[in-house]
Formats: structure tokens, C-alpha cells, sequence
């Protein structure tokens, strides 16, 4: 069923991963180095992530979450016109401006479903959706324009805002007193860790994914396109259709095991075309992974939706930023695509470790407690 939520949160996943998804290539083309877009990309996970945990924060303790839906999406929508300037220093300026709309926004609008009693998987479903358009449009359209990719992004949040002037909010319940960020974070670290590490890895990997299929596998930005919608569309079907229905924790433990399959998985073809099928894989995975955590960190308490919301938002630019400086590294080193991978798989199976042996711990300390 639509709802302007999940509208909104369509648009504004079909603009940041159409960008997301071929930054990199723009970059390489204005002539950044390898580094440089790898130091770009930190710089928008350090404004990004503060930017969430703020306005996260904000929306808890003083309300008015719409406003920060459509602030957040303004804001993101001028940073990324700014991108198609095609200069070095430009670049670098506008992709950290757009970490602040792209945080800002998330969180509150999270926050807004919840309140309202939606389904997180089914919300979630129409950003994955959303992922999936926007890069088998922004693929067509590279093939002409490159720069018409960031406009196309720019005009996608720009309907975003517009829908959410006509979004009401529920009243809420009030509290005087509200946790800490800190406090919060704590009472789910498990989570929340196991989020960080894993999506850090693999955004080492994102950090050249559009590179390593045009240049190594022999993909155009059609087909770059193609292989993005295809994780897309298996992550809407899956979290539309399973992911409100199982158990929050078993997901995160199998959204981690799908995850080191896909990462192996994708250092074994010779062309694009191989990468294709792992992407279904690696859309289940997230799917999993993603929900599983958003569910498990907001069903906790009635109280500091948008802060533990902002806490997961304000995670992925987070890991964005570690895994640019993972991916940074390895590059400067003289490390492969291929290094990168592998890191990733390995980073992951030791993360599935620790996540199950803390499960297993409270598991056991909960039997102590019934006896």
C-alpha cells in the first residue's frame, strides 16, 4: 500500500544511489586519483554521520520531524547540483555539503513511520525499490550525460521536499526525561557493531565498485546500472515479503553469512556478466541485515525512536568513512579491487563470529536469570 513516507523515502534512495553509485567514475573523469576519491568519500562520512546523530537527536527532544525531512532534502538536493561542477576543489565541497541533507532527513522519517504503527520491512522495501530505479535510470542516462545524473538526483529530493510539506505527524508520547545518544547506543551495541563493521568493509569496496565494472570487467554505465538494480529489486522483494515476519536477531546472523558469500563470491568472474547473480545474493543479504538491526534497535523502547534511528543512519556514512579509509589504505599500498574483497570477507566472518558469541552469551545469561 503507498503511503508519503514510503514515497519519499523511494526518491530520496533512487537520488543518493544513482549519485552514490557513480561518483567514483565522475570523480576519475574530473581527474581524481584513486586517494583522492577514496578521501572525498571520507570526508562525507565524517559530516554525514554527525549530521545524523544531530538532527536524530533533535527530532526526539523538540519534535517537528517533518521539518527536518524536508530541510534534510533540500539540502541534499542543492549539494548535489553542485557535484556536476568539474572541478577538483568544487567536487570535494559539494560531496561533503551533501552528507549534511543526506543525514539529516533519515532519521525523522524513520521515526515518522514507527510512530504511525507502518511496517518497518515494507518501508524499507520502497527505498531498495527506489535504489534499484534510480540506477537503471542514471545508467541510461550516463550513456548520454553523466552530469545529467546529478540534475536527475537533485530533482528526485527536490520531490521529496515537496511531499513532506504534506506529511502529518502523529502526536507522540512525551517523556521528560529522554537517554543519553550514548546510553542508547550502549543498550544495542551488539547491533549496532555488528552493522558497523560489516558495512565499513563493504563500502571499501563500494568505494570503486562502478570503476572495477567499467574498467576491469568491461560493463558501460548501462550495465553498471543493470548489476545496482538487480541487488535493488531483490532487496525490495525480500524485505516487502520476509523480513517483517522473521526474527530480528536470526536475520542480522544470516544477512552476515550471505554477506561473506557475495564478497568472495565477487573476486571469481572475469566479466560483468558473473557479477549479475551474486547481486541477488548480496540483495538478500542487506535486506536481512539492514531491517534486522533498524527492527531489533527501534522496537526496544516507545521512547528515542529518531535518536536510535539517527544512530543507524548516521552508521552507514559512518562506515562509508571507515571503509574509504580501508579502501585508502589498501590502494596507497599498492593493494588490488581484488585485496579489497578479500579483506571484506575475512572482516566479516570474524564479525558473524563475535555476533554469535554474544548471542549465545545472552542466551545463557537469560536461562541463569529464569532459574
Amino acid at each position: 500500500m503507498l503511503s508519503r513516507e514510503g514515497i519519499i523515502q523511494f526518491l530520496a534512495n533512487l537520488a543518493t544511489l544513482s549519485v552514490f553509485t557513480y561518483i567514483p567514475y565522475w570523480g576519475h573523469r574530473i581527474g581524481l586519483s584513486n586517494p583522492e576519491i577514496a578521501l572525498t568519500a571520507l570526508i562525507y562520512g565524517i559530516i554525514a554521520f554527525s549530521s545524523g546523530i544531530l538532527s536524530g537527536r533533535l527530532s526526539d527532544l523538540v519534535g517537528v520531524r517533518k521539518i527536518f525531512v524536508i530541510i534534510g532534502s533540500l539540502s541534499a538536493a542543492a549539494a548535489i547540483i553542485g557535484l556536476i561542477i568539474p572541478y577538483k576543489f568544487e567536487f570535494v565541497l559539494f560531496r561533503g555539503l551533501s552528507g549534511i541533507g543526506m543525514g539529516m532527513f533519515a532519521p525523522a522519517l524513520v521515526a515518522l513511520v514507527s510512530d504511525k504503527g507502518d511496517k518497518i520491512g515494507n518501508f524499507s522495501a520502497y527505498g531498495s525499490f527506489g535504489w534499484a530505479v534510480g540506477v537503471l535510470v542514471s545508467g541510461i542516462i550516463g550513456l548520454f550525460c553523466i552530469e545529467g545524473i546529478f540534475i536527475f538526483a537533485s530533482l528526485s529530493f527536490i520531490g521529496a521536499a515537496l511531499i513532506a510539506f504534506t506529511l502529518i505527524e502523529e502526536k507522540s508520547i512525551s517523556k521528560k526525561y529522554k537517554d543519553s545518544v550514548l546510553v542508547v547506543f550502549w543498550e544495542r551495541k551488539e547491533v549496532f557493531l555488528t552493522l558497523t563493521i560489516r558495512h565499513s568493509f563493504a563500502s571499501a569496496i563500494w568505494v570503486f565498485w562502478s570503476l572495477f565494472l567499467i574498467i576491469e570487467l568491461g560493463a558501460d554505465t548501462f550495465w553498471v546500472g543493470i548489476i545496482q538494480c538487480c541487488n535493488g529489486l531483490t532487496q525490495a522483494i525480500v524485505m516487502n515479503t520476509l523480513t517483517d515476519k522473521l526474527n530480528s536477531r536470526r536475520m542480522i546472523s544470516l544477512g552476515l553469512i550471505l554477506s561473506s558469500i557475495s564478497f568472495i563470491s565477487f573476486t571469481i568472474p572475469q566479466t560483468f556478466w558473473g557479477i549479475i547473480p551474486l547481486q541477488v545474493i548480496l540483495g538478500f543479504s542487506w535486506a536481512f541485515l539492514y531491517v534486522g538491526t533498524l527492527r531489533s534497535s527501534i522496537e526496544q523502547s516507545s521512547f528515542d525512536k529518531s535518536t536510535a534511528a539517527g544512530i543507524i543512519t548516521s552508521i552507514l556514512p559512518v562506515a562509508s568513512l571507515i571503509g574509504s579509509f580501508i579502501a585508502l589504505i589498501i590502494t596507497a599500498i599498492g593493494g588490488s579491487y581484488i585485496d579489497i574483497m578479500l579483506v571484506a570477507t575475512i572482516a566479516t566472518l570474524i564479525t558473524l563470529s563475535g555476533f554469535l558469541f554474544t548471542e549465545r552469551r545472552s542466551q545463557i545469561s537469560a536461562e541463569k536469570t529464569l532459574e
